[in-house]
């Protein structure tokens, strides 16, 4: 299997999970991420969601999808303070730790 650079992405982001667990997290169907294990293209909406479903930047997940450059992103590293985060947030952080 030729892994694209979106599955790496996906992969990466989610620490090797399965595509069930994904699909439910970002709330779409598994088959989906079926598709992208094959290596199709996602559809736009379907990155949107999935970088929000896991605290990404959105400009980054479309650049890792390949709807923008990097250049068009112009991606930037934004530290966040603790004090910014949302309660939610905060324990998403503290359980992706333990893990």
């Amino acid at each position: 299997m030729n892994t694209t650079r979106w599955w790496a992405y996906v992969m990466r982001v989610t620490d090797n999970a399965g595509g069930v667990d994904i699909a439910r997290k970002a709330e779409f169907d598994p088959s989906a991420v079926s598709r992208w294990k094959r290596g199709e293209n996602p559809r736009w909406d379907f990155v949107l969601k999935f970088a929000r479903a896991y605290g990404r930047n959105v400009l980054e997940a479309l650049t890792e999808a390949g709807f923008i450059t990097e250049s068009e992103s112009q991606l930037h590293d934004i530290k966040v303070g603790v004090a910014d985060l949302t309660t939610v947030e905060l324990l998403e952080e503290v359980l992706s730790r333990l893990r």
